[in-house]
């Protein structure tokens, strides 16, 4: 069942988020009356939908007066077709970083609006799981090298002091992809909050 790489992604991240909501619940950090601190750390696991299959991430995040910094890695899954018909599954696997900008909030900041950018780098592997024929020849390589910019804009809201749920979409651009430039994200996560 979770045979692609993005599927055994999601289950990772499912499990780390399982674990991590044990030790947040147990009483370990002490409370805060103001959400989003400049200063205040966080990590974010999520799984994301990419319009063909599905993808997840990890970030930490440090809150500034303006917004926040991130840092992490991401996974998706992508399907395609190729010229004959069959279908070609490619992931890319990467670090990412970037700052985004808090545009609106609410005055207890229990509902914020984000949006931002950065860039990262990973690779790129194209029909890892070896489901094309052996006679079709994509004239790309099967592992290769992946840079590029993103987009992207989140909802930050808070349901409890450490939590945080997230909803949002980034727009990656490869500028270095043997077989798609341009994808689209969309996705939900869970934000915890360290004090």
């Amino acid at each position: 069942m979770w045979r692609t790489t993005g599927g055994r992604l999601l289950v990772l991240v499912f499990l780390c988020l399982c674990l991590l909501m044990g030790a947040g619940c147990g009483g370990g950090f002490t409370a805060s009356a103001q959400r989003t601190m400049s200063g205040q750390g966080s990590l974010t696991v999520s799984g994301a939908f990419t319009g063909t299959s599905v993808g997840a991430g990890a970030f930490y995040a440090q809150y500034t007066l303006g917004g926040f910094w991130e840092t992490g890695l991401t996974g998706c899954d992508y399907v395609g077709r190729v010229s004959t018909g069959h279908r070609l599954r490619y992931d890319d696997v990467a670090v990412a970083g970037g700052y985004l900008f808090r545009l609106a909030a609410t005055r207890s900041r229990s509902l914020n609006v984000y949006a931002g950018g950065g860039a990262f780098m990973g690779v790129e592997l194209v029909d890892p799981m070896n489901g094309l024929p052996a006679y079709l020849d994509l004239g790309v390589k099967k592992v290769g090298f992946l840079y590029g910019v993103y987009a992207s804009a989140h909802s930050e809201i808070f349901v409890g002091r450490r939590l945080a749920l997230m909803v949002g979409g980034r727009v990656p651009v490869n500028f270095s992809s043997g077989i798609a430039h341009f994808h689209w994200q969309a996705g939900l996560g869970l934000r915890f909050l360290f004090y």
